[in-house]
């Protein structure tokens, strides 16, 4: 048990580098405008592909974790991210930029997954929402490089530098897990060739249709969809523009707060694992509590005070960490047989969410232009009424 928990962490590597990648625009946004005279639209379209290789993938990964195991898919995919990071710290176009986003989606996209799989597999179901808290808790290392660290690094070195030192972190992290994880993969049938392997895959997207035949998993859904994704909107594009643009402050205010929020995401996840319902009690809870970034979102899109906004974005994310219990309810709803699945499918839903919601969000001020107000009353108007139609899509679905 103690070598699962240390190849847990090895793997757990991955993902602190893929939550740096997908909360770089935090930052970042600001230089990132300011160089390439990027609009809204066009910087959340930037920011947004990532999300869109990473969520999009899922499902594909979810059937490459089953048919060839959690170590050749995760050495097989990563190397993307070394080749993404140097082609964003290397771009002269937006367009050169979107591409490294989108390869550092696609290196990505196995990192939390394969830690998931591993937890599912080998720890006790009543275990289950206390280690997943634990894993993404662990994960929001990363967000604290993309905080203070990164204002200060952008602003001595450049916002280059910033994608040069995660290459260097990807080649390390890839390394590591090469050389550590090993010996995890038992229930993978070594025995067949490539050819069954590829068929065992193609019936094993069939499969997803069961899954989708369900009520409960439409609701599930809608839910996953929206809330990391309006957190994630927040933290890993607006902040930045919000407080340097509508406040005034410096870039390393904004790393300050997004250090303290990363602190949240660091310890709120395990702390709500801790105190998980249990199976067949979380459905109250969890039409509840997002109703509390909608109210979020509601007062940051028009309150004037900097205090009352930074007071609300911390509300979010600890709010947020109820995700936890989102996914340990897959975990109890579905037979094992439909798990990984059913995980890969959430996973999905979590992160074209995030695509989606900041797609959308660039779009606010054109969709829902309110006028006497700045951009970002409609950004996060916009928001709060995508959570709402996914909490009401949850309330009613998933009874």
């Amino acid at each position: 048990m103690r070598q699962l928990r240390l190849m847990l962490v090895f793997l757990l590597t991955g993902f602190i580098l893929s939550q740096a990648y997908r909360t770089l625009g935090g930052v970042l946004s600001v230089p990132l405008r300011a160089e390439f005279q990027l609009d809204n639209e066009t910087l959340s379209s930037i920011v947004g592909s990532f999300h869109i290789a990473f969520g999009s993938l899922q499902l594909l990964i979810g059937i490459c974790v089953d048919c060839f195991g959690i170590r050749k898919t995760i050495l097989s995919f990563a190397p993307f991210t070394v080749i993404g990071a140097v082609l964003s710290a290397m771009a002269m176009s937006p367009e050169m930029l979107l591409l490294g986003q989108v390869l550092l989606g696609l290196g990505c996209a196995p990192a939390f997954l394969v830690c998931i799989v591993l937890i599912s597999r080998n720890f006790p179901a009543q275990k289950f929402a206390g280690m997943y808290g634990v894993a993404l808790g662990l994960g929001s290392i990363g967000l604290i490089f993309t905080s203070t660290p990164l204002a200060m690094i952008s602003e001595q070195f450049g916002w280059r530098s910033s994608f040069y030192i995660l290459a260097v972190c990807s080649c390390l992290s890839w390394l590591l897990i090469y050389f550590t994880v090993k010996g995890i993969d038992d229930s993978v049938d070594s025995s067949l060739n490539t050819k069954q392997k590829l068929l065992n895959a193609w019936h094993a997207i069939s499969e997803y249709k069961d899954l989708l035949k369900m009520k409960q998993t439409w609701g599930i859904l809608s839910l996953l969809f929206v809330c990391y994704a309006a957190f994630l909107t927040l933290r890993g594009l607006w902040l930045g523009p919000l407080l340097v643009e509508r406040f005034g402050q410096s870039l390393v205010f904004v790393g300050n707060l997004a250090l303290a929020l990363s602190i949240i995401s660091l310890f709120s996840p395990s702390i709500f694992g801790r105190f998980d319902p249990g199976a067949g009690r979380r459905y109250p809870f969890l039409y509840f509590m997002p109703w509390i970034m909608v109210v979020g979102f509601i007062v940051l899109a028009l309150s004037p005070s900097l205090w009352v906004c930074v007071a609300c974005t911390i509300v979010i994310a600890i709010v947020n960490s109820c995700s936890v219990w989102q996914v340990a309810d897959i975990r109890d709803i579905y037979p094992k047989e439909m798990q990984g699945r059913a995980l890969a499918l959430g996973n999905s839903a979590f992160f074209l969410g995030i695509s989606f919601m900041q797609a959308i969000s660039g779009k606010a001020h054109t969709l829902l232009p309110i006028n006497g107000l700045d951009v970002f009353a409609s950004v996060f108007l916009m928001c709060a009424l995508v959570l709402s139609v996914g909490i009401i899509g949850y309330i009613t679905l998933r009874r």
